[in-house]
């Protein structure tokens, strides 16, 4: 049995090479070709044919390492080598249409030509997504039940792919839904509620929630039956109009919407106009401070999301508070390098999460605000101490905000005005920090309203064996740069309906919240308070854990929190299971909760140490490994393979493909490749995994083996002229079973054999054959497997004019037998006209391709002159018989 070096084809993988030119010729008019139109990808031709291409446009063009085209070299083209092997080599170049007609496509070099605006994957990878940030990979850890199920999430704008595999099963169709789809939807889709399926890093955060679709054509609320009716409890707001700095008809409206749809809570990213200023309102002029992206973002009963890196440095470009009236904006901060989008994305796909477990818990959604409270609450605080406009609250803490769900640490309440409530509490010895939050649904404003506060609610926090009070902590709102960077102060807070208050170091005893109605114009108002203590002396790791994955030979963060009073720790690893540790450093910042450890080359499990004093944490057991490179080795009418390169180490692996939502184990081999019969595996996606030791480590991508550009053994089988011999370049998509290589040539009646390769070592072959005759030159491949199968490629062919203009073939003819006319130079229009021996013109027709055939049957037995007559050239004139 032989298996092929898949390193040999690993720039195929996502690469159609395989297709029947014979097909593709009938795309073109015959104005339109300038060349052999099997170097064109069927791509590329649908969208030429299509009109779709217009100007300079990025193509990607596969060229002979013998005979690159020094046309490619022209400044104009911007041609860059992507990829080289040792046969061919890849460029990207940007030309017109018609240059690629004109310059490429004749060129013999030029072997394939695609849309380089191509994007080589299987579904949306993300890249540049860290879960663990906010905590979020933890909460997949330690609840790995906890995904999102039963609860709907809503993208408002436009619709995502929905044949996206990672949210197979899951999308719900909605008429709510734009008609466009874009993969800015995607996106969001995914870090919402990705399901893993094509890449460890599409596994968003709530990734069993239902998946649903909105235009943003209309920046209203949608119709509460839809809400209804859709059972959607998270709607994700990912887009911007522009610095709008006042409260709007639609930021009431969304107001209305949180109160009318007690569950469904509106996430909106803040904008990626930091560093802009509003033109109008009372912040006008003030550069870097209130310029949210929209005036419904004013909105007080939805939650604003700034973004942060991964270690919680606000991007220059997030959108910055105050509201227009001097409100919190945005609330909170999350992941987002890549703008606020991904940052509103996150806040969604955790509210869901949190919809999850409360529902686990209690049978029904919890209220909007209640979910807000958690989130504000549970944040990890960031920026100025407490709260200020950039950071808001904090950065999103996920894992904080489950703990809060499940350990039921919130009340619930109702005020009216002049009237209060309180909650009492106990604190043990021991806490660092107790904070907690208050939030109620604010009745929506009078467009324009200066002050779009209605019913205002007053928070404390008292000491009860000493009568002590803590107010919230309120920022100053005058529009000067100097006043909105104070720290928050202690105060009453008359603007916003959300109020924090914390006390550092608390004294052991009973604490009470109080909820005072001190203006409430139209009651009573519900509230809620979410609290939390924060223990001293306390190490948890975060990332990586069990679930996690790590990747060798490069800068990998490990994070972790950490309550203990000293500054430094000793950070260790270990990869046979604790037995004994290697340093990593011996004095890291505990305080900065992370580290970025280049990890040494190695695919293995391991631990990580934290010793702290007299103290030591370890890790959960996680795996090193690098991902694992797969390939389509054939896709035949009864059956398919791929096959992976193996890891160092490494001796089994765990097949994958996708059931109806995610991806199921199949099969564990210690080969380096599997064979499915299709009967029994209708699925089209599938992905490998390593096992180490007893972990499985990071999976591959996972492909549809239908579009790797592999047919049934066969990838390319390219036929080009090489002087006066014919140059045969075949690609293959394996070895397996395959005992020989036959090049078969036509003979004007059967394919006979030309040459052989057997046992074949190498996927890629180039054959040559010669001396060639005048005229068509036709070749196939036929491959010979173990057991007596045969495989046959499509017909190529070569044309050989031996220094004559145009060919006339066969001649002599039979009478009713088709008879072709081939032009060593298609650019050039000519005309036949057919004369009999009586000096008569007797046909006329157009050549205008490469390959010109005149109908059977039009001429009778006898003697022709075949004039062929250009414009600027001198007549050609061949002699024809007919028998």
């Amino acid at each position: 049995m032989k298996t092929a070096n898949p390193a040999g084809i690993s720039s195929f993988i996502l690469k159609p090479l395989f297709f029947l030119a014979g097909v593709l010729i009938t795309l073109f008019s015959p104005a339109q070709v300038t060349g052999s139109l099997h170097k064109f990808s069927p791509v590329l031709l649908k969208e030429i044919n299509n009109g779709r291409i217009t100007g300079r446009s990025e193509f990607r063009l596969m060229i002979n390492t013998d005979n690159v085209p020094t046309e490619i070299l022209q400044p104009a083209y911007k041609a860059k080598k992507i990829y080289e092997s040792g046969t061919f080599f890849i460029f990207s170049i940007t030309a017109t249409v018609d240059e690629l007609k004109s310059v490429f496509l004749p060129a013999a070099g030029v072997l394939f030509i695609e849309n380089g605006w191509r994007v080589p994957k299987e579904e949306l990878l993300l890249d540049r997504l860290d879960l663990s940030a906010n905590k979020i990979t933890l909460i997949h850890r330690k609840y790995p039940s906890l995904n999102g199920e039963g609860v709907v999430v809503s993208v408002k704008e436009n619709k995502p792919d929905t044949t996206d595999i990672d949210f197979s099963g899951r999308f719900i169709s909605t008429s709510l839904s734009s008609s466009a789809v874009s993969s800015h939807a995607s996106i969001m889709a995914t870090m919402i509620a990705g399901g893993g399926n094509s890449w460890h890093l599409s596994k968003g955060a709530a990734w069993g929630s239902s998946i649903s679709s909105s235009s943003f054509v209309n920046l209203l609320p949608d119709a509460n039956t839809a809400y209804q009716q859709y059972n959607i409890s998270v709607q994700n707001h990912s887009y911007g109009v522009g610095v709008e700095s006042y409260y709007g008809a639609d930021a009431a409206a969304y107001d209305a919407s949180a109160i009318s749809n007690a569950s469904l809570l509106h996430v909106f990213s803040s904008g990626n106009a930091g560093n802009n200023s509003p033109s109008t309102g009372t912040y006008a002029g003030l550069a870097g401070f209130a310029n949210l992206t929209g005036s419904f973002k004013m909105a007080k009963n939805i939650i604003t999301a700034g973004a942060a890196d991964s270690f919680t440095v606000v991007e220059a470009l997030s959108s910055k508070g105050p509201a227009h009236d001097g409100r919190v904006k945005p609330e909170l901060v999350a992941f987002g390098e890549d703008g606020t989008s991904g940052a509103a994305a996150l806040v969604s796909g955790t509210s869901l999460l949190l919809q999850h477990i409360f529902k686990q818990m209690n049978a029904v959604l919890p209220p909007n605000a209640l979910i807000k409270s958690i989130l504000l609450n549970s944040a990890d605080d960031a920026g100025n101490a407490e709260v200020d406009y950039a950071y808001g609250f904090g950065s999103l803490n996920a894992a904080n905000a489950i703990k809060t769900v499940q350990a039921n640490r919130f009340f619930s309440g109702s005020v009216s005005n002049g009237g209060n409530q309180s909650f009492t509490i106990s604190v043990p010895a021991g806490i660092t920090k107790l904070k907690a939050t208050l939030v109620w649904n604010d009745p929506p404003a009078v467009p324009n309203a200066v002050k779009a506060l209605i019913n205002d609610l007053d928070f404390e926090l008292i000491e009860i064996s000493s009568g002590q009070i803590w107010q919230p902590w309120v920022l100053s709102h005058f529009p000067h740069p100097d006043s909105l960077l104070q720290p928050a102060k202690r105060k009453r807070d008359s603007l916003n309906n959300m109020e924090q208050v914390t006390l550092a170091n608390p004294a052991p005893g009973n604490y009470q919240f109080r909820v005072t109605g001190f203006n409430v114009a139209t009651g009573p108002q519900n509230f809620f308070i979410a609290w939390q203590l924060d223990s001293a002396d306390v190490f948890e790791w975060q990332f990586p854990t069990a679930s996690d994955f790590i990747f060798p030979s490069v800068s990998n963060t490990i994070r972790w929190n950490s309550t203990f009073a000293a500054a430094n720790g000793m950070l260790e690893f270990s990869t046979d299971n604790g037995n004994n540790w290697q340093l990593i450093h011996n004095a890291v910042s505990l305080a900065t909760g992370y580290y970025k450890w280049i990890v040494p080359s190695f695919t293995t499990t391991a631990l990580l140490r934290m010793t702290i004093g007299a103290n030591q944490f370890v890790s959960d057991t996680f795996t090193i490994a690098n991902r694992t490179p797969t390939a389509a080795g054939f896709n035949c009418p009864d059956s398919f393979l791929f096959y992976w390169s193996k890891l160092p180490g490494v001796a089994n692996y765990r097949v994958y493909k996708l059931s109806t939502k995610y991806l199921e184990p199949i099969a564990t081999t210690a080969d380096s490749f599997i064979l499915l019969a299709k009967s029994a595996n209708p699925s089209l996606h599938y992905a490998v995994a390593p096992l180490i030791g007893n972990r499985e480590g990071v999976r591959s991508y996972t492909f549809n083996y239908t579009t790797q550009g592999v047919e049934c053994y066969l990838r390319s089988f390219l036929a080009s002229l090489n002087g006066a011999s014919a140059r045969l370049d075949l690609l293959l998509g394996t070895l397996y079973n395959v005992n020989r290589i036959v090049l078969e040539k036509f003979d004007g009646s059967n394919f006979v054999q030309a040459q052989q390769i057997s046992n074949p070592s190498s996927l890629q072959n180039s054959l040559n054959d010669g001396p060639l005759k005048k005229g068509a030159n036709i070749y196939r491949i036929k491959l010979e497997l173990a057991g007596g199968r045969m495989i046959y490629s499509s017909a190529e062919t070569v044309y050989y004019f031996a220094g004559d203009e145009f060919i006339v073939y066969p001649n002599p003819a039979l009478q009713y037998q088709p008879i072709t006319v081939l032009s060593d130079n298609q650019l050039e229009p000519a005309i036949l006209q057919v004369i009999n021996m009586a000096g008569q013109k007797i046909f006329e027709m157009p050549l205008d391709d490469i390959s010109n055939q005149m109908p059977s049957g039009k001429l009778g037995k006898g003697f022709y002159l075949f004039r062929i007559v250009r414009k600027d050239s001198k007549d050609v004139v061949l002699k024809v018989v007919i028998r």
